[in-house]
């Protein structure tokens, strides 16, 4: 019996979003997401700004040009896009059906309905933001989409990484 210990499929799925989140280039927060279904990754984005637009990490922020705190969101003066709208434009609506989001943080009440639209039956989260958004739960409770925040001990899977590589 081989004594190895794995990643369940939760941490592994959530493992691929940080690890997506790791790509992002915005300035100022990191986020990934990826979504599965029947254990497979079928998509993954991150935040940052979409093909084809200069992003922030090479252009410095439109928002710290602009003197637009981070806080005072929803404007349209972000060149980014959250990384579940990257996720769910990658792949579609007819493969998205039944499939799990995870995602590093809980989806904005924008995604969220972007999320609750391509049929997605579950997401999955790591952390909060610093602000609840209650609105994303009523949307995904209205339309029958589970949510579950997961807690993953990040060194246990920093070590399965580590016996990889030893």
């Amino acid at each position: 019996m081989d004594e190895r210990k794995r990643p369940d499929w939760d941490e592994f799925f959530m493992m691929s979003a940080l690890l997506s989140a790791a790509r992002s280039s915005c300035k100022h927060f990191q986020t990934g997401a990826v979504i599965a279904k029947d254990k497979r990754i079928i998509s993954s984005g991150y935040n940052g700004a979409p093909p084809g637009i200069t992003n922030c990490l090479q252009q410095g922020c439109r928002k710290d040009r602009e003197g637009v705190s981070f806080e005072d969101k929803g404007k349209g003066v972000c060149r980014g896009i959250h990384a579940e709208l990257n996720a769910l434009s990658q792949i579609a609506r007819k493969d998205l059906i039944g499939s799990t989001l995870y995602s590093v943080h809980l989806p904005c009440s924008s995604c969220a309905k972007f999320i609750v639209g391509a049929g997605i039956k579950e997401v999955i989260y790591l952390k909060d933001y610093n602000e609840s958004d209650i609105l994303t739960k009523e949307l995904f409770a209205e339309a029958g989409v589970s949510l579950k925040k997961i807690n993953m001990d990040i060194n246990k899977n920093l070590d399965i990484i580590k016996n990889i590589l030893n």
